[in-house]
């Protein structure tokens, strides 16, 4: 679901990822995800905190450099399944096409690593074999 706690990403990623979303203002209450549909985009939050739940259940909380969303076997972002996640605050995040990501990512090799730099590995497991 985000980056490995105490761990920066690579300094290029936020750059690299505009290449690939567009930033929105989104009010608090505000579903990044939803845990009864699929969903279709990423996101990073670049201002805002946001909560993670399972089953109504909060599972961990999110915030600035944090993404939403999911990585598979080969590393490729997926959007979020199996967690809700909800905006608390009024928040600034980056809307990432999940499918536009994943052709930068092989295409680039500056953005392969800056997003390598994120996972060391799942952060967690949604129960859906990727990390958010």
């Amino acid at each position: 679901m985000s980056a490995q706690p105490g761990r920066p990403p690579d300094p290029r990623l936020p750059g690299l990822l505009e290449l690939a979303g567009d930033e929105a203002v989104l009010p608090a209450g505000s579903r990044l995800a939803d845990e009864e549909r699929p969903g279709r985009q990423c996101f990073v939050i670049i201002d805002g905190r946001a909560t993670v739940e399972r089953h109504g259940a909060q599972v961990r909380r999110l915030g600035r450099g944090d993404f939403v969303g999911g990585i598979d076997a080969a590393g490729r972002p997926q959007p979020s399944a199996g967690v809700t996640v909800r905006l608390e605050t009024r928040a600034r995040v980056l809307v990432l096409d999940p499918a536009r990501l994943a052709v930068l990512i092989k295409a680039e090799p500056a953005l392969a690593a800056a997003w390598r730099s994120l996972f060391d590995g799942p952060a967690w497991d949604d129960g859906h074999g990727d990390a958010g």
